[in-house]
């Protein structure tokens, strides 16, 4: 993570209204904010910037999203970096495309204020560090990993709705999945979590 503030922040959306709102309430929230308006631009600010975390469109000018995904895991010196999609394109086929392609994290637009999205991002900043095993990291910051029984409450719902037979195995080790959650401090209302699945063996996200 970068020294300045709690991290530095790459948001890659070409709407300028839309740039304008994210980028002021990452900042306000403490985090160093650099923005590029195509992917070209983008791609080239991964590389000099190094950032803690992308905040990725997927439909832009010059560089469509999905090949700066590609671009970042390609490349030797930015594979390790966060990427959280933030896109229009909500279907599930493109979010599994994303998520194949290495994407950390996918939030559709219009789904989440700023707040839940800078909520994702400390979850997903915290899960780096958790897994860095930086000293204390979890006495910090609790998360918790969830078996799902197949037959008990809506576990068959979700499997149905997420469109996948394979959605409680690790197609990989066939290991029975987790639900990991990790608290959400955008919201205060009640206790809040950002989810996702993972291989307990392999720790592959789903």
């Amino acid at each position: 993570m970068s020294a300045a503030g709690k991290g530095k922040i790459l948001l890659i959306e070409d709407d300028s209204a839309l740039r304008s709102v994210y980028a002021d309430a990452i900042a306000a929230d403490g985090y160093t904010v650099v923005t590029a308006e195509d992917g070209e631009q983008g791609w080239a600010l991964v590389r000099t910037e190094k950032p803690d975390v992308v905040l990725l469109d997927l439909i832009l000018p010059k560089l469509p999203g999905f090949e700066v995904l590609k671009n970042i895991r390609a490349n030797a010196g930015t594979s390790d970096t966060i990427v959280l999609i933030m896109s229009v394109m909500g279907e599930h086929r493109h979010i599994e495309k994303a998520m194949e392609l290495g994407a950390n994290d996918y939030t559709v637009k219009g789904s989440s204020t700023p707040r839940e999205v800078l909520g994702k991002i400390e979850a997903l900043l915290t899960k780096r560090l958790i897994k860095e095993h930086i000293p204390d990291a979890k006495e910090q910051v609790k998360v918790y990993n969830l078996f799902i029984l197949k037959n008990r409450g809506d576990a068959d719902k979700l499997q149905n709705d997420a469109g996948s037979t394979m959605v409680f195995t690790c197609p990989d080790c066939r290991e029975e999945m987790q639900l990991v959650l990790a608290p959400d401090h955008s919201r205060s209302d009640a206790h809040w979590f950002s989810a996702h699945f993972a291989c307990p063996n392999c720790g592959k996200p789903f």
